[in-house]
């Protein structure tokens, strides 16, 4: 095994319930107990001392190495390996000794990203919640690395974060995606499995590369010098903060709803002249056009003597942007931001038998505000349930400017994530990666298709393996669905993510059916987090029969005004659910598509359209939300997106792809 990049360590405090001094020897903060340490790999410890203290480390009382730290009182061991199995105790010992008890051998995964990996399973929490009650299994541990962003230079330890052991309680606050990869693999392998979490919502790849691997991204390059400047992002955040305080402040004092008295959250308002509005929908639907501020939204419910004083849950879908609801003049919940679903605990005894008022103050930070389409809008108490859809009453309580956009975030500047959550790591030994990120690149998916390459290399390096596999998730569908083929971003950066492919001992799970057309974040994670296990089993831990890949375009021929796509992975041959083949588009020499027809015959796809007389461009699933896709090989996965140009070859025409 090569030696690991070893970068200087700081002095944290370790996780024992002794508060340790400065000069102890302490071990990195994923050294810590209840940790899975990787099998069959050299034992791996590094933390900080006194320069020169004398350290030995012993496991299950046999002393099994013992070294010196360096004259900077840093040190880095590398002992035998060890099977799968535990609880083991481990003993660090210096002028101190730290013992570390629970410790496991097994197979530790990175699973780091934006958002989608970030997702805890406490936010599907009722969609899994037979998943939640059995998840006592002390064989999965977990390991959040705290989110930060540093940019004068690499970290050398995490501010916190310890192994939790899964169970009902621990696993809400796991990596979905992560958690269910983590059960399979559990599962299947027999062998304990670590979950290191290491994901930012909305982060970049740029943000998790080191200036070096950036080296051929100069304006990525120039960001990070930037920014590595003393004073420089307390600045460029301190001016961000006095552009948005100044905006509050005008709404509130603007917004007529919150000094009226009584005010327009209460009860016993007379709402009798309130425009009327029908909802879910945007504002503008309803002709309230071009609102950047405050809109009150009111609605009289009837609640039956069953539900009355029960707690319950109000459920309002998504709202854009943010949002503050109350039921009979209590407030209940707030939302700040656009992106998460809105699940308001209801307490005990606030419902009444008859009339209950809801009230919503939404909050509209550049127009087209709204309630998002296809959500769940209701009122639950025990065995009621109460529709909000249909009429509420509305009134604008403030109309301001926009608000002032931000400049500076943290998760779209290179390096910072970089420094902060994964340079601390890298000497920790690794089974692989797997890998949910790529909204925040969608806007430059060419750039995406050399970047992520980049980052895989380089992380590869760091860890010192540089054959560390990375198994990633392609984006699914996410946006309006159009009638119309036209060609969209997302789609684009799914090919990009395609071609991420050609780097070696990589793989990619296609989850293009896995999403919702108005959230960015699924709660469908069970089966991404699957089928990124079903690709490590595949080639990883070589279950090299197992049908782990989705079908792929191998070769595409046209002929007599067909063309005939050849698939790999078509596993005993592709199938369509719920009608005949679709979501294929079909073009001419003049590059204006329409839908196609299609027939699947094994793992070829005939493809055709009365208006194509001579086919030159084939694509199926491009769009952001392709609804129409439908194609699937006999595993039931998903065929892959794909555009496949031809190219005049003598009398017949063909485009060749490389072999997934």
């Amino acid at each position: 095994m090569l030696i690991k990049k070893f970068t200087a360590l700081l002095a944290l405090a370790a996780s024992t319930s002794v508060q340790l001094a400065q000069a102890e020897v302490i071990p990195n903060r994923l050294l810590t107990e209840g940790a899975v340490l990787q099998r069959q790999q050299p034992l791996t410890l590094w933390g900080q001392a006194d320069p020169d203290e004398a350290i030995k480390v012993s496991l299950n009382g046999e002393q099994v190495g013992s070294f010196n730290a360096d004259n900077n009182g840093r040190w880095h061991w590398e002992g035998d390996t060890y099977p799968a199995g535990g609880p083991h105790t481990l003993v660090i010992e210096g002028d101190n000794r730290i013992e570390l008890s629970d410790i496991y051998f097994g197979d530790v995964w990175l699973a780091a990203g934006q958002s989608n990996m970030e997702m805890k399973m406490s936010n599907i929490k009722e969609r899994y919640a037979a998943v939640l009650a059995q998840s006592d299994n002390p064989r999965i541990r977990h390991f959040q690395v705290p989110k930060n962003a540093v940019y004068d230079g690499p970290q050398n330890d995490l501010p916190g974060g310890e192994w939790l052991a899964a169970n009902p309680d621990n696993a809400l606050n796991f990596s979905a995606v992560g958690y269910f990869f983590a059960r399979q693999i559990e599962r299947t392998q027999n062998v304990p499995v670590g979950i290191i979490m290491n994901a930012y919502g909305g982060s970049g790849a740029q943000a998790w590369m080191s200036p070096e691997a950036l080296k051929n991204y100069p304006h990525y390059v120039e960001q990070a010098k930037r920014n590595a400047q003393p004073g420089y992002v307390d600045d460029a955040k301190a001016a961000d903060n006095a552009k948005a305080a100044p905006w509050y402040e005008n709404l509130h004092k603007a917004d007529q709803g919150t000094h009226a008295q009584p005010q327009w959250s209460a009860t016993e308002l007379d709402d009798s002249d309130w425009q009327p509005v029908n909802l879910p929908g945007q504002w503008s639907d309803s002709g309230i056009e071009d609102l950047n501020g405050v809109l009150w939204l009111r609605k009289t419910i009837s609640v039956p003597e069953s539900a009355a004083g029960q707690a319950g849950m109000l459920r309002l879908g998504r709202i854009v942007d943010a949002d503050t609801a109350y039921i009979n003049g209590q407030k209940v919940g707030n939302t700040t931001y656009l992106y998460p679903q809105r699940r308001y605990s209801i307490p005990e005894g606030l419902l009444t038998a008859g009339d209950n008022t809801i009230v919503v103050r939404a909050v509209t930070n550049a127009g087209n505000g709204g309630f998002v389409k296809d959500k769940p809008y209701r009122l639950e108490a025990g065995d009621t349930h109460v529709s909000l859809e249909g009429e509420w009453r509305a009134k604008v309580g403030a109309r301001v400017e926009p608000a002032p956009s931000r400049e500076f975030w943290d998760m779209g500047q290179p390096v910072g994530i970089y420094n902060a959550m994964l340079a601390p790591m890298t000497p920790m030994p690794l089974k692989g990666v797997i890998w949910y990120q790529g909204e925040s690149n969608a806007g430059k998916p060419e750039e995406y298709t050399t970047l992520l390459p980049a980052m895989i290399r380089q992380w590869r390096h760091e860890f010192g393996q540089p054959e560390l596999p990375f198994i990633y998730a392609q984006l699914p569908g996410f946006g309006e669905p159009v009638d119309d083929p036209v060609q969209d971003g997302w789609a684009n950066m799914r090919q990009a993510q395609t071609k991420v492919l050609s780097e070696p001992n990589t793989a990619m799970a296609v989850t293009i059916d896995l999403g919702e057309w108005n959230d960015i974040h699924p709660l469908n994670k069970k089966p991404v987090g699957e089928r990124l296990a079903l690709l490590a089993r595949q080639q990883v831990y070589g279950e090299t029969r197992l049908q782990a890949e989705a079908p792929a375009p191998y070769v595409m021929q046209v002929n007599d005004g067909q063309a005939f796509i050849s698939t790999a992975h078509a596993y005993g041959g592709l199938t369509s659910k719920d009608g005949k083949p679709d979501g294929f588009a079909i073009a001419g020499k003049d590059g204006e598509f329409v839908w196609a027809e299609a027939e699947l015959d094994g793992d070829l796809i005939r493809i055709w359209s009365d208006d194509v007389k001579e086919p030159v461009k084939v694509r199926y699933a491009w769009s952001d939300f392709p609804a129409r896709a439908n194609v699937y090989n006999s595993a039931g996965l998903p065929l892959m997106p794909f555009a496949l140009e031809l190219k005049p070859l003598n009398t017949q025409e063909s485009a060749t792809v490389e072999k997934p």
